[in-house]
């Protein structure tokens, strides 16, 4: 949706809304004080703290910020004030039951989730809605919306029923650093009767991600050829299997997946770039409105003794052997990861990603899921960069409380994106 649509949509519910306040008004239904309250303050917040996605570079690679496109948000915000309308006046015409037939869901685990990609799919329609949900024990399970790019697989899960505040079904809060209680035992999807569990490894994986709020989730898949599995076909059959605590039968949902049909743009590189140390190549971009695919590979030029010292770690590891702990130091390579941004400085966040260890032996392939780019991007740019760690392991932080980043600008590779590259 354009944001003149958004605009035009906007106002209309707007128009809508100041009927409504009339006709409560001459039925002389008030809305209680709190509730006004809270609409007067959800409008002021809007207006005030919302920015565009497009003019806020992510914060930190490894940390999923939640950010909404203006025009969503304030989409949501007229459909959050007519549902505090209705529910402080307890009335309902026939005008605003049409009206809200036309607002979009509110709800939407991909729209809240904080992942550009499953916003873009629920606002252009490209996520399959369903209303596939299955009840054990007083506590019911629902798939409400899936999405399969071709390159990665998104279930979004929903519970409601039994114990909701205390047996969460996805804990995003941590209270003094443990977890909150949740119910979830196991998790797993069948994809043609096999699970996806027995085929994981590098560049084959399961992984869950917090939904729209601790009753959801995200289940996400993805499989690469590199795998040596064949890539997932353009449909087949799903189930989804939970198995929560204290409930004795588990929880099966099945449903028929058809990839998306979208455009994406598919860029073979192979561009290397190298300092006497490492060497970083950029191999594969692969471009969907929902997700951004990237294969590289580093390479070890060097013997890790002969690393300078900013590259380098020494390990600290102890074990125990007849009763007795023995410590040691191991000179090792620190974390290898990169940067991508568009050709504005925007840099797009990390989803997932999975690849094998770099040695001298061996190279470290690694394929990378990022959210998509805000807009079709003139050039990309790879900024490799070591993630220094402490002598035990625990990360080296900055003054913000972000994983210091030192970048290696010797390896650091631009390219140009061509405009006609679409594949269906």
């Amino acid at each position: 949706m354009s944001p003149s649509e958004f605009e035009k949509q906007n106002k209309e519910l707007d128009q809508k809304l100041q009927s409504e306040k009339e006709n409560l008004e001459a039925d002389t239904v008030m809305i209680p004080d709190l509730v006004r309250e809270r609409l007067d303050a959800f409008y002021t917040q809007m207006e005030s703290d919302v920015e565009p996605l497009s003019k806020s570079p992510s914060s930190s690679l490894h940390g999923p910020v939640k950010r909404f496109l203006r025009g969503t948000a304030i989409v949501a915000a007229s459909a959050a004030a007519i549902s505090v309308m209705i529910i402080g006046s307890a009335f309902v015409s026939p005008t605003m039951a049409e009206s809200l037939k036309q607002v979009p869901l509110v709800d939407s685990v991909f729209k809240l989730a904080g992942d550009l990609g499953l916003q873009t799919a629920d606002q252009k329609g490209l996520a399959t809605s369903s209303n596939l949900s299955i009840t054990h024990s007083g506590i019911t399970l629902k798939v409400p919306q899936i999405i399969f790019d071709g390159t990665r697989l998104v279930v979004a899960l929903e519970k409601s029923g039994g114990d909701s505040q205390h047996q969460t079904l996805y804990p995003a809060i941590q209270t003094q650093g443990q977890p909150e209680e949740d119910i979830l035992e196991k998790v797993d999807l069948f994809i043609n009767g096999t699970s996806v569990n027995s085929n994981n490894g590098a560049f084959n994986f399961m992984y869950g991600r917090p939904g729209k709020d601790s009753n959801s989730m995200l289940i996400a898949y993805m499989r690469d050829p590199a795998s040596g599995k064949p890539a997932l076909p353009d449909q087949f059959e799903l189930e989804v299997y939970a198995k929560l605590k204290g409930v004795a039968e588990p929880f099966r949902i099945q449903t028929t997946v058809h990839k998306t049909k979208i455009n994406n743009k598919i860029l073979q590189l192979q561009m290397s770039k190298s300092n006497p140390y490492l060497a970083f190549t950029a191999e594969k971009v692969e471009l969907t409105p929902i997700t951004t695919k990237i294969t590289t590979s580093f390479k070890m030029l060097t013997d890790i003794a002969h690393m300078p010292d900013d590259y380098t770690v020494e390990r600290e590891y102890k074990y125990n052997k007849n009763g007795h702990t023995i410590q040691y130091t191991k000179k090792e390579l620190d974390m290898l990861e990169y940067a991508i941004f568009d050709e504005q400085g925007r840099e797009l966040q990390l989803l997932s990603g999975s690849g094998v260890p770099l040695t001298k032996e061996r190279d470290s392939k690694m394929i990378t899921l990022f959210t998509p780019f805000v807009d079709t991007p003139q050039k990309i740019n790879f900024k490799p960069y070591i993630l220094p760690t402490q002598p035990g392991g625990s990360a080296l932080l900055d003054a913000n409380g972000n994983w210091t980043r030192h970048y290696i600008d010797e390896l650091e590779i631009t390219i140009d994106v061509p405009q006609n590259t679409n594949h269906q």
